[in-house]
């Protein structure tokens, strides 16, 4: 048996207005009767004759219109993620309808007037979500017309999910490579992670020495000439890609601060995702951490690496995590920046993988030093 409470809300309802207008209706008929006044009888018989014209009219128009939600691109949280909605007239004679859209904690209304038959016209809402997650949304067509007492509101449809990754920092990942150069690993990792990130081509030309550029990039001669420490640049190796895997670790009674390195974990692994893509135009793989399936490949464009992120929406902790194999990537791992984010530091995880994988994995946290890294605003 249906509970109360689960029943769909009734199509067509009476708005504050047109429940003023039937008490009002009701007190003129009663008078009309009691007192035998004609006139105030016939007023009372006209305003419920327009009472039920209101609602004929208002289903009439409702029909006619459609209401279809873009799928929006994953935002990230405490940015605007902006939804667009098509309200389509499928019949021949125009409707004035309102468009209401819910998506997670928020709703927003539209008033869509005298849209002209076969029309099809966009509403537009930028929406700001605290955190990250994946929201459901609902569109729903409903009118008043003409005169607002009864409202008619066709069945709610569901649309696709609003995706909001983790908040997005900044990172100078030109200054990541070149800490990449001095704090990789020891033996096999510190020479792999040399030669990868520095994967040098053309000389673009000479600019003054900054801490962690390497000493045999000096170029002497315009040294000796400007009398200041002056290093080749070089242009980045167009091929290079980041292969990123996300290890939200907590222990088995995770604390607030256990959650909230989590987060931060998140955030720094979309920041660097992110940053790579614009700086360099090239591949990123991201995983995260037990989970084959969250194995996603992007090509060199923002958007397809925010789809790519888009498993770290829905990402929850666990205290261990199993190892990948060595086909759980589709790509080639040898000329790849291979980095292990963790919301532990120095996370012994980095060396599971690097040994199921053959391919070492250097291991950051939000908790190290990174001076290339500015975590986003509001984040401890």
């Amino acid at each position: 048996m249906t509970k109360p409470a689960d029943r769909a809300p009734p199509p067509l309802v009476l708005t504050p207005e047109g429940k003023t207008w039937v008490w009002v209706t009701v007190l003129l008929v009663a008078v009309g009767w009691y007192k035998s006044i004609t006139l105030v009888l016939v007023l009372g018989y006209l305003m419920l004759a327009l009472l039920v014209i209101n609602g004929f009219l208002a289903r009439r128009h409702a029909k006619r219109a459609t209401a279809a939600l873009a799928p929006p691109a994953p935002g990230a949280a405490g940015a605007e993620a902006r939804l667009q909605v098509a309200v389509t007239n499928g019949a021949a004679r125009p409707a004035t309808v309102g468009v209401e859209v819910r998506a997670g904690p928020h709703a927003r209304t539209w008033l869509v007037h005298a849209l002209p038959g076969g029309a099809t016209v966009p509403c537009r809402a930028a929406l700001t979500f605290p955190r990250r997650g994946r929201f459901r949304t609902q569109s729903r067509v409903a009118s008043g017309f003409p005169f607002g007492l009864l409202r008619y509101a066709a069945p709610p449809v569901s649309g696709p999910d609003v995706v909001v990754l983790p908040a997005e920092g900044a990172a100078d990942v030109n200054g990541l490579r070149r800490w990449l150069r001095q704090a990789g690993g020891d033996g096999r990792s510190r020479k792999l992670l040399r030669r990868v990130t520095n994967d040098e081509a053309d000389v673009r030309g000479v600019r003054p020495f900054r801490p962690g550029d390497a000493i045999r990039s000096v170029h002497w001669r315009s040294t000796a000439r400007r009398r200041e420490l002056m290093v080749r640049e070089y242009d980045a190796a167009p091929s290079l890609d980041l292969v990123l895997v996300v290890e939200p670790w907590v222990p088995v009674a995770p604390t607030a601060a256990h959650l909230e390195a989590v987060e931060a974990a998140l955030s720094l692994a979309v920041t660097l995702a992110l940053a790579w893509a614009r700086e360099y135009g090239t591949g990123v793989v991201v995983a995260v951490a037990g989970a084959g399936d969250s194995v996603r490949s992007a090509g060199p464009t923002e958007a397809a690496v925010r789809a790519a992120l888009e498993p770290l929406a829905g990402v929850t902790g666990a205290p261990r995590f199993e190892a990948f194999g060595p086909r759980a990537f589709s790509r080639p791992l040898g000329r790849a920046v291979r980095l292990l984010v963790s919301s532990r530091p120095d996370s012994p995880y980095a060396g599971q993988i690097s040994g199921g994988l053959g391919r070492a994995f250097l291991p950051l946290s939000p908790a190290d030093p990174l001076p290339w890294y500015r975590p986003p605003a509001g984040s401890k």
